[in-house]
C-alpha cells in the first residue's frame, strides 16, 4: 500500500511539473523577442542600369527654360539643364522652388516664359505629395487597395517589372510586398514611388523636397547616390544640411514678395 501511495504521488508531481513546463514554454513562445528584420540598404539611383551611363556628351544641353514665371508664385527665372547636371534649386519659403520644378516637368500650364526641350526627352518627378506617382500610373484602380507588388507591376508595366524587380533597389523589404499599399507608412509609400521612378530612369529626374518624408539613413544614401545617376538630377529643397553638402550647381530663388529695391 505504501509503495502504491508514493508511486501515485510521484506521478501527480511529475504530471504537474510537466504541465507547468508546457505552460511556461507557451508563455515564452508568446513573449519571445523576434529577430529584427534586416536593415534595408538603398542600392542607389543608378540601380536599374548596372552597366552605368555613357559619359560621352555630359555637357550636352537637354532643356532650356527662359524667363519662367507664375503669378504670385515664381519670379522670372531662366534655367539650363545639361545631360548629367546636378542642379539644386533653393530659396526661402514662397520663392517658388516647387513651382519651377512643376513647370520644368510640364505639370503646370499657363505659365509665363518658354521651355525648349527635345520631344523624346523623358522627365519624371518625385512630388512632395505622397501618392501622386501611383495615382498617375495606376489609372482605373485605387492604388491604396493594391498590394505593394501589384502596384509596382501596374505602375511600371509587366515587362519592365520582370526585368527590374522591386527588390533591385533595397527600398522595401520582401515581407511588405504582399501588404496593401494603404497599410504602409508614409515613408514606405514614398519609397515605393521612388522605386517606380527608378525602374526606368528618366533623362531628367526631379526631386521635390526629397528629405521631407525619408528617414535620415535613406536621405543620406539618396544624397550620396545622386552623383551616379545616369541622367540629370534637379532637386528643390530648403534643407540646410543638403545645401551645405551639395556639390553641383545651385540656383537661389528670391521670394515673389521680396522688395526689388
Amino acid at each position: 500500500m505504501a509503495a502504491k501511495f508514493y508511486s501515485d504521488r510521484n506521478a501527480k508531481v511529475v504530471s504537474r511539473r510537466a504541465n507547468d513546463a508546457e505552460r511556461a514554454l507557451d508563455q515564452l513562445r508568446q513573449e519571445q523577442v523576434r529577430k529584427p528584420p534586416e536593415q534595408l540598404t538603398f542600392s542607389g539611383l543608378a540601380a536599374a542600369r548596372a552597366d552605368g551611363p555613357d559619359d560621352e556628351g555630359d555637357d550636352r544641353t537637354v532643356l532650356v527654360g527662359t524667363n519662367l514665371a507664375y503669378p504670385r508664385r515664381l519670379r522670372p527665372t531662366s534655367v539650363t539643364i545639361r545631360h548629367r547636371d546636378r542642379l539644386l534649386i533653393t530659396g526661402e519659403n514662397g520663392s517658388g522652388t516647387s513651382t519651377l520644378l512643376k513647370i520644368i516637368g510640364g505639370q503646370l500650364g499657363r505659365h509665363e516664359g518658354s521651355v525648349s526641350a527635345p520631344g523624346r526627352l523623358r522627365i519624371n518627378a518625385l512630388a512632395q505629395d505622397v501618392g501622386t506617382i501611383l495615382k498617375q500610373k495606376t489609372v482605373g484602380r485605387d492604388w491604396r487597395e493594391l498590394s505593394v507588388s501589384d502596384a509596382y507591376r501596374q505602375a511600371v508595366g509587366e515587362e519592365l517589372s520582370d526585368r527590374v524587380s522591386l527588390n533591385t533597389f533595397g527600398l522595401l523589404s520582401g515581407r511588405d510586398q504582399n501588404r496593401p499599399v494603404s497599410s504602409l507608412s508614409t515613408v514606405q509609400q514614398r519609397r515605393l514611388e521612388l522605386a517606380v521612378l527608378l525602374a526606368d530612369p528618366p533623362d531628367i529626374l526631379l526631386l521635390d523636397e526629397p528629405t521631407n518624408h525619408f528617414l535620415l539613413k535613406l536621405t543620406t544614401e539618396l544624397e550620396e547616390s545622386i552623383a551616379r545617376y545616369p541622367g540629370a538630377v534637379v532637386v528643390a529643397s530648403h534643407d540646410r544640411w543638403l545645401r551645405q553638402r551639395w556639390e553641383g550647381r545651385i540656383i537661389h530663388l528670391r521670394s515673389v514678395t521680396e522688395n526689388d529695391g
